[in-house]
């Protein structure tokens, strides 16, 4: 990131920039929210594929309550 000293900047390009880094932010969380969710995704089938081959040794599946 560049800092400089502030420059005077007409109203719409400040405005610009507003916008630009409010988007910058939203990206941010976008990127770690879509993290977050391959992972949530990976585990969960990792877990379905335990549980189902588990279930196939066993013999079968058991009902739960």
């Amino acid at each position: 990131m560049i800092v400089a000293k502030a420059a005077k900047l007409d109203v719409q390009t400040a405005a610009e920039l507003k916008r630009l880094r409010q988007l910058e932010r939203q990206y941010k969380v976008l990127k770690e929210e879509h993290t977050l969710l391959k992972k949530a995704i990976r585990f969960a089938s990792d877990r379905d594929r335990r549980s189902s081959s588990s279930s196939k040794q066993t013999g079968g599946t058991t009902k739960s309550r």
